[in-house]
């Protein structure tokens, strides 16, 4: 006998919210209704508990989404998207499909901030036709009080190329998760991620690469860093099926705990079902080297100074890949201020 769920304030909020909803919107809107919203009983969710994180949320919201003209987007080559997210208090959820033509480059940037009481839900649907590039990035603006969860499905087509990058400054609950489906056959996928994260502050990094064809490449390095009280989620996994022989694949996390109060909880994963492939992952948790601070502070800085800057030294590689000079400059600036604040 099964039992039957009740439904917290903001199950039902979300489930009002969505009322009518088609596509993802009425797929999350039935999930909600029969599951609830995802516990740590959750696999995919063990470390991020967004049943709980949303306990405050008792109506519906609205998901303000600035940048986007239409719902289905097929942007010409060169395109710039940029897109603001605003989740307002209450839940809401939001949806957007974008197809970048073969042979196109574009480059999406997405900004995410969740108002206090607030339980926002954004979901991308990208198709990467033969030989398109998609430069995406995404930053999570500093939310403590708010609830924003971002998920993205991506497909490649042979030859195509996908080139992301996340900043992360966390929120009460704050999820950055993508899902994507790689053909092999000389495409490329180059994943790169940054959090850092004050007291009270949760980022939630998820990501699954399904490799389903030959000669694939993907790459993944995400830093994090976690003051006293601030929680850092990894979970990175790739998958690679029997056809997709000659992939190579490399996943690496790395995290700094600014605190023993800290907590960093990673989970990095492989599934290969094929025999002649180059996988490998990594995963390490350390704290601030005292030898370079102390070296640093000899030579005169104070020690906030010194310590931001190793920080920010150590957290920087990731966004060194946005192809966008000035805007990988902007979020270098945006990272290097928050560690000021932090120290």
């Amino acid at each position: 006998m099964t039992a039957l769920l009740t439904h917290t304030p903001a199950e039902e909020a979300l489930i009002a919210a969505l009322q009518g909803a088609t596509g993802w919107r009425a797929q999350l809107r039935e999930a909600t209704r029969e599951q609830g919203l995802p516990t740590k009983r959750n696999e995919l969710w063990k470390w991020s508990d967004l049943r709980r994180a949303a306990n405050d949320v008792s109506a519906a919201g609205e998901l303000v989404v600035d940048g986007l003209e239409a719902a289905v987007l097929r942007p010409d080559d060169g395109a710039r998207l940029n897109l603001t997210l605003t989740a307002k208090p209450g839940a809401s959820a939001a949806d957007a499909e974008i197809t970048v033509p073969a042979g196109h480059a574009v480059t999406l940037v997405e900004h995410y901030r969740a108002e206090a009481g607030a339980l926002g839900n954004w979901h991308l649907k990208i198709t990467l036709e033969a030989g398109a590039r998609l430069d995406r990035v995404c930053i999570a603006a500093d939310a403590p009080d708010g609830v924003f969860v971002s998920s993205a499905e991506i497909v490649l087509a042979p030859g195509a190329a996908l080139n992301q990058r996340t900043l992360d400054f966390g929120a009460r609950l704050s999820r950055i998760e993508t899902h994507i489906t790689h053909p092999g056959e000389g495409s490329q996928v180059d994943l790169g991620g940054v959090y850092l994260l004050d007291a009270k502050h949760h980022a939630d990094t998820t990501t699954v690469v399904h490799h389903t064809g030959p000669g694939g490449q993907t790459r993944q390095l995400v830093k994090g860093a976690a003051a006293s009280h601030g929680h850092g989620v990894f979970q990175g996994k790739f998958i690679v099926d029997r056809a997709a022989q000659q992939t190579d694949a490399r996943m690496t996390h790395r995290a700094l705990m600014l605190d023993d109060r800290a907590e960093i909880d990673a989970k990095p994963e492989l599934e290969i079902y094929a025999d002649d492939v180059q996988c490998a992952h990594g995963n390490a948790l350390g704290a601030i080297d005292e030898t370079a601070l102390f070296y640093m502070r000899q030579r005169g800085l104070p020690a906030p100074k010194a310590r931001a800057l190793l920080i920010e030294s150590f957290l920087a590689e990731p966004l060194d890949g946005i192809a966008d000079e000035s805007l990988r400059e902007t979020l270098k600036g945006e990272l290097r201020n928050r560690l000021e604040a932090l120290s």
